[in-house]
């Protein structure tokens, strides 16, 4: 396993991840753009976190969604696989 992945376990960050995902309607999950103040807020109180920790999950979502994007082009992004 690698260090950053241990590390995450260590200090519980699939565990946050899991309950703010969990906290959310299946529609928030289809679509995490329709996520207002009053609704991250209320994952917030369910899972347990902060409306910050919702809100850096949402964004690594959308920078995640943009890399999927960008390799399903075809694209080559600089420094992936040593190149």
């Amino acid at each position: 396993m690698a260090k950053q992945t241990e590390e995450a376990v260590a200090r519980g960050d699939l565990k946050r991840t899991e309950a703010i995902i969990r906290s959310m309607t299946p529609s928030e999950r289809r679509d995490p753009n329709i996520l207002n103040g009053s609704r991250r807020r209320r994952i917030a109180t369910g899972s347990g976190t902060t409306i910050v920790e919702v809100n850096r999950l949402v964004k690594q979502h959308a920078e995640m969604q943009k890399l999927m994007k960008q390799l399903r082009g075809g694209r080559r992004i600089p420094g992936m696989f040593g190149r």
